[in-house]
C-alpha cells in the first residue's frame, strides 16, 4: 500500500511538472516574469512640451486580477526608485487602486478587479535599468506588442483572453480596446491595426517638431474604448463602442482618420501659444486635416464634404465656401464666421471647421504648393511649435497670443503675410467675449494691427496675392504656377440662380468670382459640388453681371458677362 501511495504521488508530480512545462511554453506564460522599464513622469513631459498628459498605463503586465485575489510580486533591484502595481478596470464599474512595491517579496490582497500595470515613473528614467518582477496570482490575459508579436500571437491572445480588454503596445501609442470589438472587427490583423495608429501619432509628432528637435518623449500616447462619445481627457483619447466598426477595423480605419487625429490632437495641442480662446476645437484639427490629406487624399472634409455653405445650400465643399463668402467676401472676423455648425450666434464664436480654413491654407501653401518652389517651408508648423514651447506666455492675453502667431508666422517663412491675415479676418480689431468651453475675452486693437503690419513690412510679399483662395482642389495650380486656361462663354450651364462650369473648358482655376457690377457677391471654390472635381457650381443670382476665373497669381479671366 505504501509503495502504491508513493507511485501515485510520483505520477501526480510528473503530471504537475508536465502541466507547468506546457504553461511555460505557451505564448502567454512570459507575462508572469518581465522586465519593466522606467518612463518620464507625465507632468514633466506635459510641462516640457506644453501639452496634456500622455499614457498613465505604461508597462502593462498582461495579468488580470479579481477583487480578493491574493498575489505575490517578487521585485528585483529597484535602484532606489518607487514602483507600484496599478490595477484598473476599464469596463463596468470603474475601479482603480495602486499598491506600492518594494524590493523582494510583496504579498498583496487585491481590492478591485482589473488589468495590472507597473507604475515606474521617475525623473531618472534615462539612467535606471529595467526592473525584473515576477507575478504569482491573477490570470494571464496577455497583451500584444508590435515589436515582439505577429498576427499569429494576436489571434491566440483574442481566443485566450480572460478579460474583455486587451492592451496593445505600439511604438508611439498604447491602446486598451475590448476583446469583443477586436474579435468582431479585427480578428486577424492586429499588427496592421496598431501600425496604423502609430502612423497617425508619428505624423503629429513630426508636425509638432518633436522629431526635428529631438523632443519625442519615451512616453506613449494612450486611447481606450468607452461606452459613448469621442473625447480626450486626463487619461488620453477615448472612442465609443459604436465607432469601433471603423476605428478597430483595418479595412475601415481610413474612414475614421479625422476622429483619431482630432482626439489625439487635443492631447497634443500646445498651450496656450497654439490654443487660445475659441481655438480649442480648431488647432487640434490642423493635425486631422493634414493626416487625412496624407492617408486619405481622395476625401477632404473642408473641400469635399456635403454640408451647408452658410446660405442654406448643401453642397460638396460647403465648409470652404462658407469661409470664402463670410470671411473673404463679407469680411467677418476670424473665429466669428458663419457655417453649418453655427448658423446663428456665430458672432462670438463661429463654425469650428470654417475657422480651420486659413490655417489649412498656410499648410497647403508652404508644405505642398511650396514643394520645388522658393517659398517651400514644409516644417513651418514644427518651427512654430518650437518657438511657442520656448516662449514665456505668462501674463499674455488671448489677443497677444493670436498676434504672436501671426508675427511668428511671418518670421518663420520670411514673408509679409499681413495682407492674407487681414483678408481672412485674423488681423482685424476685435473686442469680444468669445465662446469656447470656457468663455474668455479676445481683444486686438487697431494700434496692434498697425504695429504688426509695420513689423512684417521688412519681408517681401508672398508670390501669390490670393493665398486666401487656396484649397486642396487647387493646390497643384499654385505649386506649378500655371495660368488659367478657358474659353469665354464655354462649358457653362445655367439653372435657377446657378452656373455649372465644365473643366473641360476651364482649367487651373482657384475660385470663380460672381459680380454684380463692381461688387463681388459670391466666391465658389473650384470643384464645388462635384465629386470628381470635373465641374464647379457657381452662384449666379438675379442681377449678377459676370463671372471671373481667378488664377494662382490673382489674374482674372472673364468667364461670362461683361466687365
Amino acid at each position: 500500500m505504501k509503495k502504491l501511495i508513493v507511485f501515485i504521488i510520483g505520477i501526480l508530480g510528473i503530471i504537475s511538472s508536465m502541466s507547468s512545462q506546457t504553461n511555460d511554453a505557451s505564448p502567454i506564460s512570459p507575462y508572469r516574469v518581465q522586465y519593466y522599464e522606467a518612463y518620464p513622469p507625465l507632468k514633466e513631459t506635459a510641462q516640457r512640451l506644453k501639452i496634456s498628459n500622455y499614457n498613465s498605463f505604461e508597462n502593462p503586465t498582461g495579468i488580470y486580477f479579481e477583487a480578493g485575489d491574493e498575489v505575490v510580486l517578487t521585485v528585483g533591484d529597484t535602484q532606489g526608485q518607487q514602483l507600484a502595481l496599478r490595477v484598473h478596470s476599464f469596463e463596468g464599474e470603474k475601479s482603480d487602486h495602486t499598491y506600492p512595491l518594494q524590493l523582494g517579496e510583496n504579498r498583496l490582497a487585491i481590492k478591485n478587479k482589473g488589468l495590472g500595470y507597473i507604475n515606474f515613473f521617475t525623473s531618472d528614467w534615462a539612467k535606471v535599468a529595467p526592473v525584473r518582477i515576477r507575478i504569482e496570482g491573477g490570470k494571464v490575459n496577455g497583451y500584444f506588442d508590435k515589436k515582439q508579436h505577429t498576427d499569429k500571437e494576436w489571434k491566440q491572445l483574442l481566443e485566450q483572453a480572460v478579460c474583455n480588454i486587451l492592451d496593445i503596445k505600439g511604438e508611439y501609442v498604447n491602446l486598451a480596446y475590448r476583446v469583443s470589438s477586436l474579435k468582431k472587427y479585427c480578428p486577424e490583423k492586429g499588427w496592421e491595426l496598431i501600425n496604423y495608429y502609430d502612423k497617425i501619432i508619428d505624423i503629429q509628432h513630426e508636425m509638432m517638431g518633436l522629431k526635428k528637435y529631438n523632443l519625442r518623449p519615451k512616453n506613449h500616447m494612450f486611447a481606450r474604448e468607452v461606452q459613448s462619445g469621442l473625447y480626450a481627457d486626463g487619461y488620453g483619447a477615448a472612442f465609443a463602442y459604436d465607432c469601433m466598426n471603423k476605428l478597430a477595423s483595418v479595412e475601415n480605419i481610413h474612414k475614421g482618420v479625422w476622429a483619431l487625429a482630432h482626439e489625439f490632437g487635443h492631447v497634443n495641442q500646445i498651450r496656450p501659444g497654439l490654443k487660445w480662446v475659441s481655438t480649442t476645437e480648431v488647432t487640434n484639427n490642423i493635425f486631422s486635416v493634414w493626416t487625412r490629406y496624407l492617408l486619405e487624399p481622395d476625401y477632404q472634409n473642408l473641400e469635399q464634404e456635403r454640408v451647408n455653405d452658410g446660405d442654406n445650400n448643401r453642397v460638396l465643399g460647403g465648409r470652404f465656401n462658407s469661409y470664402l463668402n463670410y470671411g473673404i467676401v463679407k469680411g467677418e472676423q476670424w473665429l466669428c464666421q458663419r457655417g453649418q455648425d453655427k448658423m446663428k450666434g456665430y458672432e462670438n464664436g463661429g463654425d469650428h471647421f470654417v475657422k480651420l480654413c486659413p490655417l489649412w491654407q498656410l499648410q497647403l501653401y508652404y508644405a505642398v504648393a511650396g514643394h520645388g518652389n522658393y517659398w517651400g517651408k514644409p516644417d513651418w508648423f514644427a518651427d512654430m511649435a518650437e518657438i511657442v514651447r520656448n516662449t514665456d506666455e505668462k501674463g499674455m492675453d488671448n489677443g497677444q497670443l493670436q498676434l504672436n502667431f501671426m508675427r511668428n508666422m511671418c518670421d518663420l517663412v520670411k514673408e509679409d503675410l499681413t495682407d492674407f491675415f487681414i483678408k481672412v479676418g485674423m488681423l482685424k480689431p476685435i473686442d469680444k467675449d468669445m465662446d469656447d468651453y470656457s468663455r474668455a475675452q479676445l481683444t486686438i486693437t487697431k494700434k496692434q494691427c498697425k504695429e504688426l503690419v509695420k513689423y512684417a513690412s521688412r519681408y517681401p510679399k508672398p508670390a501669390t496675392p490670393v493665398l486666401y483662395y487656396l484649397t486642396a482642389n487647387s493646390v497643384k495650380s499654385y505649386q506649378r504656377r500655371i495660368p488659367v486656361e478657358g474659353v469665354y462663354n464655354g462649358g457653362l450651364t445655367f439653372k435657377e440662380g446657378t452656373c455649372t462650369v465644365s473643366h473641360d473648358y476651364w482649367r487651373n482655376v482657384t475660385v470663380f468670382e460672381t459680380y454684380k457690377g463692381k461688387e463681388l457677391t459670391h466666391v465658389a471654390m473650384v470643384g464645388t459640388d462635384s465629386p470628381d472635381r470635373s465641374t464647379t457650381l457657381v452662384r449666379f443670382p438675379e442681377g449678377s453681371t459676370r463671372i471671373e476665373a481667378v488664377a494662382w497669381d490673382g489674374t482674372r479671366t472673364l468667364v461670362y458677362g461683361k466687365r
